[in-house]
C-alpha cells in the first residue's frame, strides 16, 4: 500500500486554516466553497465524505505556490489565496 502524501490531521488542519479566509464565491456568491487540495492524496472514508459534502476537491498530484486554494461549488470559479 502506498504512504499518504498527507496525514488526514494535516488536511483537516489545512481545511480549517482556508476555510477560514473564504466564506463565499468572489463571483457568484454562493457560500459553499471547497477547499482544493493537491498531492498525492490517498483514499480514505474522511476524505470520501468530505468530497460528497463537497468540502473539498482534488486538484491534482503537482503542487506549486501559485495555484488556487478554493473552487465554488456552484460555478466552479477557481481562486486564490489573499496576499
Amino acid at each position: 500500500m502506498r504512504d499518504n502524501f498527507f496525514s488526514e490531521e494535516c488536511i483537516d488542519e489545512e481545511k480549517r486554516r482556508v476555510k477560514s479566509q473564504h466564506e463565499k464565491c468572489p463571483i457568484c456568491g454562493f457560500s459553499l466553497v471547497a477547499t482544493i487540495l493537491y498531492g498525492d492524496i490517498g483514499y480514505s472514508l474522511q476524505l470520501s465524505e468530505q468530497m460528497e459534502k463537497r468540502e473539498v476537491v482534488l486538484g491534482g498530484c503537482s503542487i506549486h505556490p501559485d495555484m488556487p486554494r478554493w473552487q465554488c461549488t456552484k460555478c466552479g470559479t477557481k481562486f486564490y489565496k489573499v496576499r
